[in-house]
């Protein structure tokens, strides 16, 4: 009984990691070049079981003794545990915006940043502004680069214009290039937090099969509708797995009662 209580927390574990991935995809439905979490989940390593009996074996002479004997009957299951938490990469819907800034990836591209500490990210978020210095950056001040690593700088003022290739130009003159990238093995791309992507071995080279759009913005391809049900799933699942708990709790607990009737 007490394993059956173990293997019914693991699963209330999970479903309440469910709802939280769920919960931040919801919360992020909103937020630009969002790619949404999925929750892998497994089955925890089995348990062998044996059974375990003696059976007569005659000796030479003629002597009988009992001899023990292992035989395997099956596997046990010990529960669920999460595998691992990847992005979804899908592309999300391009939204209209107006805006010369704001710049949508389609394709699997990804734009190139890096931050006040000299460090590589990569985001679909393109709501890029002009700072003081008429630097490119992200909303929060992160550097767009170019295909060398260098920070964009355009002129202040003049009309800026964003070719299908990411090409930046001003008033007709063209200054810089986006650097935009693709990945090899987008499993090895990892979600670090604020719409940012590190990469952990994806293998990173320059965009081939992706164009950008100016005025628009891609939007999060986090699906409202699919995310409800599966929080509402998910939540029947955890209190499914509560009030096994509470069963097999209850049991054990009329079990105690008996033998400390039995011994009094």
């Amino acid at each position: 009984m007490v394993r059956g209580m173990y293997t019914a927390a693991s699963g209330a574990l999970v479903a309440q990691s469910a709802v939280d991935t769920i919960a931040n995809n919801l919360a992020n439905v909103n937020t630009a070049g969002f790619k949404r979490t999925l929750l892998q989940v497994q089955s925890q390593p089995e348990r062998a079981l044996y059974r375990f009996q003696t059976d007569p074996v005659q000796r030479p002479g003629g002597s009988v003794e009992s001899a023990p004997v292992q035989q395997l009957i099956g596997a046990l299951g010990s529960g669920a545990q999460i595998y691992d938490t990847p992005a979804d990469y899908g592309q999300g819907l391009l939204a209209t915006t107006g805006n010369d800034l704001d710049v949508a990836l389609s394709g699997p591209g990804f734009f190139t940043l890096r931050d006040a500490n000299g460090t590589v990210r990569y985001t679909r978020d393109g709501a890029f502004l002009r700072d003081q210095n008429g630097v490119l950056t992200a909303q929060n001040g992160d550097r767009v680069v170019n295909a060398a690593g260098t920070a964009i700088a355009i002129p202040q003022g003049g009309k800026v214009e964003i070719g299908r290739d990411g090409t930046v130009s001003v008033d007709g003159r063209a200054y810089d290039k986006l650097g935009i990238v693709e990945f090899a093995n987008t499993t090895n791309l990892r979600p670090e937090g604020s719409n940012r992507f590190v990469d952990a071995g994806a293998g990173v080279r320059a965009a081939v099969n992706t164009s950008t759009l100016q005025g628009s913005l891609e939007k999060s391809n986090a699906d409202v509708v699919r995310s409800m049900v599966d929080l509402i799933s998910n939540e029947r699942w955890f209190d499914a797995n509560q009030k096994s708990i509470q069963t097999q709790d209850d049991a054990v607990a009329q079990a105690v009662q008996t033998v400390g009737r039995s011994t009094a």
